[in-house]
């Protein structure tokens, strides 16, 4: 047999990488371009754990627990990367379009910039008001 076919019959009911093992992963290589720079004995240590769970969870075979776990990390992560995202999404539009609030809701809604004082209807509670785009 070859080597491939070997690691994939070894592979077969584990749990494999997810986004959390990828961030392990990553924290663990990111604490080792830090110690290059701060000699600190801790930092290699800290890494060498956090890969040794990394790899705990990819040869895992309780996938349950690992997809709660992840699931967990994803529900934790969320927030944090759709605030990066929808920033990344105003700014690249920053120029064609105007990002305002209603003023009863406080829902946020895009307007195209450069159309004077428009009238806006809001999707959410239905208020009418005018702003200046």
């Amino acid at each position: 047999m070859k080597f491939n076919e070997k690691f994939r019959q070894f592979m077969i009911g584990r749990y494999g990488q997810d986004q959390l093992g990828r961030f392990i992963t990553f924290l663990a290589l990111v604490l080792l371009i830090v110690n290059l720079f701060v000699k600190k004995a801790s930092l290699p240590t800290i890494a060498l754990v956090l890969i040794i769970y990394s790899y705990y969870r990819v040869l895992s075979r309780d996938i349950n627990a690992r997809y709660k776990e992840n699931q967990k990390f994803l529900d934790t992560i969320e927030p944090l990367r759709s605030k990066f995202f929808t920033s990344k999404a105003r700014y690249n539009n920053r120029k064609t379009h105007k990002y305002i609030k209603c003023p009863s809701c406080k829902l946020k809604m895009k307007v195209p910039r450069g159309k004077g004082k428009i009238r806006v209807t809001c999707k959410s509670c239905g208020n009418k008001f005018i702003v200046k785009s």
